[in-house]
């Protein structure tokens, strides 16, 4: 890989991602750190800990079977409801608690966690379902002869078991990280803080980034013990290079089981997908008074007064994606061939790292200047944004697909004098095409139902996600469930679009 043109990649995500964390840390004086280790900072932390742990275990007790049974089972309906297990990390987590809150009425700690678990699984399914697709199926076959179908699940588990764990640290950042979920389902009733609502508090309170940063000092201590892990774990749960020979495993038939394992899966999906969306359905329409004809003008409605935040977050969201694939495949090519690259690959994922309300904050310390006013002010400032919050993903998504490609086809471009960055363009990008996809596709919904970002930096208010959420706290109408109906669609779009007309399937995740 050509050395300038790595250096330039590197350059470029240091300044989408790393150069609004090393201003913040710059902002923190002695005094910011005072009270740091007081009895409600260790009992926001014992709080926070226990939201993500919460969250991971239930998104690991949904996904991994999950996983498992669309994947490397006969189960009926395995070919619709692999897909439609997506669906739940492109909502929005807001849409999910509003469906909720309205049909329990419960509030608090524990639905905060049943919220975020359910709209995380994703990460544990498909991590877990694309780990059993890359296991050979003579090395299944010769199992199965040694210890017979139970022998062989056995083994397939302890082969499996690092990517279903990496996918259970994502969703504990992910956790741990969210904002909006909390302050909505404590927003009645008994308050349940989190680390990130003390975030946002310290800066409205006092508008000091130094505070606010070293309030949020811990949060991202316990963030990067979820993350380096996740790190290792993708690596071993990657099952290194597919060789030329690969023989992809058969479906196991479940007999009498298949259909108590439809039965969970679709269970699964009716609570992540089919009840909120349904919800949404029925208040759209109004409700007891329900008709066609009042969602046709609940849609009208939304459309009339959200036009313009739909557009922003279509355009801001795609020219996020389509900015940081480039600068991923670049990267994610020298994490995976150069061994000298790889301590690269925990500063990719430090803006992971961060609340996104502490990111947003230093967007703002970075950018909010003279000099840089009408980059401020202008629609440009989302796009970084975006692009810094999540071009992590889309970097780890090329590495793990160039992890797939046999190294022999770049040698062999090296022997007929191709060039670093010709290498890279006509042999590794076409190979690699439905996961550049997918980090495209992944950094596009992130950035459509973004809110906690969104807050602070004020070009990114004019956005579906903050319109649900300013909405939503001033009354529920048919108006809120139209408009949110409008963003799940649009934030789906991509994913429908690929699926009708593309000829491989997207590789969503590393």
């Amino acid at each position: 890989m050509s050395r300038p043109l790595v250096a330039l990649a590197a350059a470029a995500f240091a300044i989408l991602g790393g150069l609004p964390l090393v201003v913040m840390l710059a902002r923190v004086e002695a005094a910011d750190l005072a009270g740091l280790l007081d009895a409600r900072t260790l009992e926001l932390f014992g709080r926070t800990l226990w939201l993500g742990l919460g969250s991971a275990g239930l998104a690991l007790l949904l996904g991994a079977p999950f996983g498992f049974l669309v994947a490397r089972t006969d189960v009926p309906g395995a070919a619709w409801m692999r897909p439609l297990g997506v669906v739940p990390l492109f909502l929005p987590p807001l849409l999910i608690a509003l469906t909720w809150t309205v049909l329990t009425g419960a509030r608090g700690a524990w639905p905060a966690v049943l919220v975020l678990g359910t709209g995380t699984f994703p990460l544990v399914a498909v991590f877990t379902a694309r780990a059993f697709e890359r296991i050979d199926a003579r090395r299944e076959e010769a199992a199965i002869l040694l210890g017979g179908t139970r022998g062989a699940l056995a083994a397939s588990w302890r082969l499996v078991a690092p990517a279903a764990l990496c996918g259970a640290c994502l969703s504990f950042v992910f956790a741990v990280n969210d904002f909006s979920i909390p302050d909505y389902m404590s927003w009645v009733g008994p308050k349940f803080n989190v680390y990130a609502d003390e975030v946002f508090a310290t800066w409205g309170q006092t508008s000091s980034p130094g505070r606010a940063v070293a309030a949020a000092l811990p949060l991202v201590a316990l963030t990067l013990v979820s993350l380096l892990p996740a790190l290792a774990l993708r690596r071993r749960g990657a099952l290194a290079t597919l060789d030329s020979d690969f023989q992809r495993p058969r479906p196991l038939p479940l007999g009498r089981w298949r259909w108590p394992a439809a039965g969970f899966c679709l269970a699964v999906l009716a609570i992540s997908v089919g009840v909120p969306v349904g919800r949404l359905l029925y208040e759209a329409g109004g409700g007891a008074d329900w008709s066609v004809a009042g969602l046709r003008g609940a849609f009208s409605r939304a459309l009339e007064l959200a036009r313009d935040d739909l557009r922003n977050s279509l355009l801001l969201s795609a020219a996020a994606a389509t900015l940081v694939v480039p600068v991923a495949l670049v990267l994610g090519h020298a994490l995976e061939r150069s061994r000298r690259a790889r301590w690269l690959e925990p500063l990719v994922v430090l803006p992971l790292g961060v609340p996104a309300i502490l990111f947003g904050i230093g967007i703002i310390a970075v950018w909010n200047h003279p000099a840089t006013a009408s980059l401020y002010d202008g629609p440009g400032m989302v796009v970084l944004l975006f692009a810094g919050r999540f071009g992590a993903f889309a970097v780890l998504i090329a590495a793990g697909a160039v992890a797939s490609v046999d190294p022999a086809l770049e040698d062999a471009g090296r022997t007929v004098g191709a060039g670093p960055a010709r290498r890279l363009l006509r042999i590794v990008a076409p190979s690699t095409a439905a996961s550049l996809g997918g980090g495209w596709l992944l950094v596009f919904v992130l950035s459509m139902r973004e809110l906690d970002a969104a807050i602070f930096v004020p070009a990114a208010n004019a956005t579906a996600a903050f319109r649900v959420y300013n909405a939503v706290h001033f009354g529920r109408d048919d108006f809120v469930a139209a408009l949110a109906l409008l963003l799940t669609f649009l934030i789906v779009l991509p994913g429908l679009a690929w699926a009708l007309l593309g000829r491989r399937r997207l590789e969503v995740l590393p």
